[in-house]
């Protein structure tokens, strides 16, 4: 652990760092570790979700300020900024004082152990079995195609990891595009992923509908980059590294250079670390990361992507 003191929030929404260190997922609750203790502060409603799940002291709380106040004044705390509003970080800053570790709290959680990485290649499994059930004969128009992704992942008993972008014709040159009702074109790109256990996984496929040679060629070329990436890691240390080398296997093969990066760390969260840019500093042993070359043009765009694992000697598929 990184912090003799530690206290994190999970408010609303679910909490990376939170489910992280606490090993639970309970609304408006309050995790303390301190010199190894594990206290978890939730309110009457979540009493008994919080005894049957969570491993370690349980306090019910009225007021949670009073509360933590008897248990913190005076002292020096660590917490993730990024999960407290100004207003409840002001409210517990008023009796201690309040030290930010949130970038040292998602550096923990870079490395994946097996359980995570067996969590992350079950949600790969499960996005690409959706994305292979996709009918296109049935759907007409971009938002057919989303709404088969949504409810296929909804009859699987799962959580979309992020919106489903579903693209066609020149509206595949934005790599973010928002689903519309636009017919379907010559050629369809499904960008999605669902959440296992809370793990997320991240996988983008092409489809060329009117059987188009020239988009087919280069789509394979795309593939191959990312094949030959994952097959060059072993020699690769950084995300810089990593950068650079799908930089000059785009260029090699006459693609247009990338306008984003060639991929990203994912885990409990969809982006994480390591960054894959070209200044990347970030160590890729030991993590599982989305790699996923691409090109766009003006007429059109295609993105290759799959969720990884790499172990420091060999990548593989999820």
């Amino acid at each position: 652990m990184l912090v003799m003191q530690l206290l994190l929030y999970r408010g609303e929404d679910f909490d990376s760092n939170f489910y992280y260190q606490s090993g639970i997922d309970i609304d408006h609750s309050f995790f303390l570790l301190q010199k190894g203790k594990r206290t978890l502060f939730v309110s009457r409603m979540n009493e008994a979700a919080a005894r049957k799940n969570f491993r370690g002291s349980i306090v019910v709380y009225r007021d949670p300020m009073e509360t933590l106040s008897s248990r913190l004044k005076g002292r020096t705390v660590s917490v993730d900024e990024f999960s407290l509003s100004m207003r409840m970080a002001g409210r517990l800053g008023k009796f201690c004082k309040l030290r930010e570790a949130g970038e040292e709290l998602r550096a923990e959680r870079v490395k994946k152990e097996p359980g995570e990485v067996r969590n992350i290649r079950k949600a790969a499994e499960q996005t690409r079995e959706i994305i292979d059930s996709l009918d296109f004969k049935k759907a007409k128009t971009e938002l057919d195609v989303k709404r088969q992704i949504l409810v296929e992942t909804a009859r699987r008993g799962l959580e979309p990891a992020f919106e489903p972008i579903v693209a066609t014709g020149k509206n595949t040159s934005f790599p973010h595009h928002s689903s519309t009702g636009k017919k379907l074109a010559s050629i369809v790109l499904v960008d999605c992923g669902v959440k296992y256990k809370h793990y997320c996984s991240d996988l983008t496929r092409c489809f060329i509908l009117d059987g188009d040679r020239n988009k087919e060629s280069r789509y394979e070329m795309l593939r191959n980059i990312f094949h030959e990436i994952i097959d060059e890691l072993p020699s690769l240390e950084k995300g810089r590294d990593v950068a650079g080398y799908a930089d000059r296997l785009m260029k090699k093969s006459g693609l247009p250079e990338m306008i984003h990066s060639v991929g990203h760390g994912l885990g409990l969260e969809v982006h994480e670390r390591p960054a894959l840019s070209g200044r990347s500093e970030d160590n890729i042993s030991g993590c599982t990361m989305a790699m996923e070359p691409a090109f766009y043009l003006k007429s059109y765009g295609m993105r290759f992507e799959e969720t990884i694992y790499f172990d420091g000697k060999k990548a593989r598929i999820l």
